[in-house]
C-alpha cells in the first residue's frame, strides 16, 4: 500500500468532510493507499502533520479552501519537500482549485487520486511567504477573514460579495508604486491583485484567459474612482467585460515590486499577508498536484 496523508479542515465549508473520513479511507484503500488522516484547525496545529513526513508518503491531500492549501504549500516550501498534492475543494472558496477543474465530489476527487495524473503549476512568492492563487492589498483584501462563519456557510460566495459592497463607501485609497522591468507605475489604488489564477474571492472571471503553469502572472489594479465608476466596474467584473476598462490597470509579470504610502493590509490566499514592501516572482511549475 502506498502512504498518504490526509489533512483535513473541519470547519472548512459546511464542515462536512469529517463525517465522511470512513467513506474516504474504504475509497483510497480501493485505489492502493492507506491513508492517515490529520485534523488540523489553525496553522499550529497544522505544521505538527509534518512531524512524520520523514517516513515513505508519497502524496499530501488536503481539504479545505485556499487559506488551509495555502498554509499547507508553505510549510511544504519551508521543507524543500516535493511531494504530489491532492485537492479535496471543500472550503468556502477554492479558487486555485476551481482554476484545474477540480470536482467538489469526494468520489471524484479519489478517483482523480487513482488515476495519477500529475501537473506541474506555478506558484508565487512573496517577501519570505508562498501563495497559490492571489496576493492582494486594498479593498476586499480583508473580506475572507472579516465575512461572519455562518454567514459564509449559509450564503457561500454571495456573503463575499455583499461584505465588498459593504466596505465601499468607507475604504480609504492608498498610494502605490509598482516596479517590473524598466516599468514604473504610481497611482492612487482602491484594490491591487496579482493572480495566478483566473479567480479570486469567489469573482471567477478576473482573468478570463490565465495559465496557471506559465511563468506568469496576471496583475489587476483598480484606480480610486467614484462610487458610480466602481459599482459599474464590478459589474463588468461579474460580466469579465472589465479588461480594457479605463479605471484599472492589468498587465503581466514574472517578478514585481511595490511600496505603499502609509498602511495598508494585504492578503495571500485568503489569509492575512505581510506588511509592504512586497517583492513578488513566480516559482515557475514549483507545485506537483493531482489533476483530473
Amino acid at each position: 500500500m502506498r502512504k498518504l496523508k490526509f489533512i483535513y479542515n473541519p470547519f472548512s465549508g459546511d464542515g462536512t468532510v469529517k463525517n465522511k473520513l470512513d467513506y474516504l479511507i474504504e475509497k483510497l484503500q480501493k485505489s492502493g493507499y492507506s491513508m492517515v488522516p490529520f485534523r488540523s484547525d489553525d496553522i499550529n496545529s497544522l505544521e505538527k502533520a509534518f512531524f512524520d513526513i520523514h517516513e515513505d508518503y508519497e502524496a499530501i491531500c488536503i481539504s479545505g479552501g485556499d487559506g488551509t492549501l495555502s498554509s499547507v504549500i508553505n510549510i511544504m516550501a519551508s521543507m524543500r519537500l516535493s511531494l504530489p498534492i491532492g485537492i479535496f475543494p471543500f472550503g468556502t472558496a477554492n479558487d486555485f482549485a476551481a482554476h484545474l477543474n477540480m470536482p467538489k465530489d469526494i468520489e471524484a476527487c479519489c478517483e482523480i487520486i487513482k488515476k495519477g495524473r500529475i501537473r506541474r503549476v506555478d506558484i508565487g512568492k512573496v517577501n519570505e511567504s508562498y501563495f497559490l492563487n492571489v496576493c492582494s492589498a486594498g479593498l476586499l483584501t480583508d473580506v475572507p477573514y472579516k465575512t461572519d462563519t455562518n454567514m459564509k456557510n449559509a450564503l457561500g460566495k454571495l456573503a463575499y460579495y455583499m461584505k465588498s459592497i459593504e466596505g465601499i463607501p468607507r475604504f480609504t485609497p492608498f498610494k502605490m508604486r509598482l516596479q517590473y522591468g524598466d516599468n514604473v507605475i504610481e497611482d492612487n489604488f482602491l484594490l491591487f491583485l496579482i493572480l495566478n489564477g483566473s479567480s479570486a474571492g469567489g469573482f471567477n472571471k478576473l482573468v478570463p484567459n490565465a495559465k496557471i503553469d506559465d511563468g506568469l502572472m496576471d496583475v489587476i489594479a483598480i484606480k480610486n474612482t467614484n462610487i458610480s465608476n466602481i459599482l459599474a466596474l464590478f459589474l463588468k467584473i461579474l460580466r469579465g467585460e472589465h479588461i480594457g476598462d479605463p479605471n484599472l490597470y492589468h498587465f503581466q509579470i514574472d517578478k514585481l515590486t511595490l511600496t505603499c504610502d502609509g498602511y495598508c493590509e494585504t492578503d495571500i490566499d485568503g489569509e492575512r499577508g505581510p506588511d509592504f514592501p512586497l517583492d513578488i516572482e513566480v516559482k515557475k511549475h514549483f507545485l506537483k498536484v493531482f489533476v483530473p
